[in-house]
């Protein structure tokens, strides 16, 4: 929704085109206008809800390559899928239509049952070019159980976001795509029945201070450590470190500065669930999250990425990689110590 200031904004620039228009001055017979208006009924594609008739043809031939392509993609045929993508196709993480095939065929290899289904929200069309928006649910299997549980993990995923398409001769060809939300759970065990949340911004600024947070609902006889890190959305995606910490409260949270290399980032956040002495692993469960990372604006000194304060941010985005749990402080003194960082929930004496 636009704010009073970008209307303001808007209306000054308006002015300022008239002006220019009529050589530097308004016209002389200008009428003047309330001071306030009130949003009037629009017709066609300027309205709240707006119509797009005349590009029925070319929306009803999108909407049948996207249901094309998603029995394509159920049935796992990867050259047929990749067909639907432009050569010089490019997301919004920096990913080409490269790195996108070999994602695809190793998260078909991880989840041999994977499905998916999409629900079209709107298309827009603009002569060769159009924007789809889609919300779209992903279910699957591993394809091998978690070595102590003897339990494959089911997996769950929901996004929104935008494709971007061009005509190209007769078809039409994804261009570029761009995922607004994401989150995904991979449970194993007894993890798969219990209440787990993981919550964090959709999206902040490069070097901004954000709170991600993490928690499970119990029963009495169980305990739970969590982890939750977070690392630039890269391909390929650099290693991570768990670091382990005993959810107080069946909760956990954690301060992270985002990255100033303005990559848009990947929160994962991990819990095992053991019995009350810690002793055997009952369940697993690794959530993720999408975060969005926008450029600060110049000058912007309220998240560290001013000329004082960038050097600073930077700095402390290695600092931030260390959880902080501020439910539990007794144990962030030790946040760097090797036994700690080790730590395993399925770790027993046995």
């Amino acid at each position: 929704m636009a704010s009073s200031r970008d209307a303001a904004q808007l209306i000054a620039a308006a002015t300022l085109g008239i002006a220019a228009f009529f050589g530097g001055a308004a016209p002389a017979q200008a009428v003047e206008t309330p001071t306030t208006l009130a949003p009037t009924a629009q017709d066609g594609e300027f309205s709240l809800d707006p119509t797009y008739d005349k590009n029925d043809k070319d929306r009803r031939i999108i909407e049948t390559m996207l249901t094309d392509m998603e029995t394509k993609w159920n049935a796992h045929e990867l050259d047929a899928v990749m067909q639907y993508y432009a050569d010089n196709y490019v997301n919004n993480d920096g990913l080409d239509k490269k790195a996108v095939r070999e994602l695809t065929r190793e998260f078909w290899s991880t989840y041999p049952d994977a499905r998916t289904t999409s629900r079209t929200k709107q298309i827009r069309v603009e002569g060769r070019f159009a924007t789809v928006e889609t919300r779209d649910l992903a279910v699957g299997n591993t394809a091998k159980p978690m070595p102590g549980l003897q339990s494959r993990g089911a997996l769950t995923s929901i996004s929104e976001g935008q494709y971007y398409l061009k005509r190209i001769g007769k078809d039409w060809k994804i261009i570029g795509d761009r995922i607004n939300y994401e989150k995904v759970r991979l449970a194993f065990g007894l993890a798969q029945k219990l209440e787990t949340s993981f919550t964090a911004p959709e999206q902040v600024k490069s070097g901004q201070e954000y709170s991600a947070k993490l928690k499970v609902k119990l029963p009495a006889d169980l305990v739970a450590m969590g982890s939750i890190v977070s690392e630039p959305l890269k391909y390929p995606q650099p290693p991570h470190k768990d670091v382990w910490r005993a959810m107080e409260d069946n909760g956990l949270e954690r301060l992270i500065h985002a990255n100033t290399s303005n990559y848009n980032e990947l929160l994962m956040a991990t819990i095992g669930i053991t019995d009350g002495n810690r002793r055997a692993l009952k369940g697993f469960s690794y959530l993720t999250r999408r975060l969005n990372v926008v450029p600060a604006t110049a000058g912007d000194d309220s998240n560290g990425t001013d000329a004082k304060g960038k050097a600073k941010a930077e700095k402390e985005e290695d600092k931030s990689r260390a959880p902080v749990t501020e439910s539990n402080p007794d144990t962030n003194s030790d946040a760097d110590s090797d036994s700690d960082s080790e730590q395993s929930p399925g770790d027993t004496d046995e």
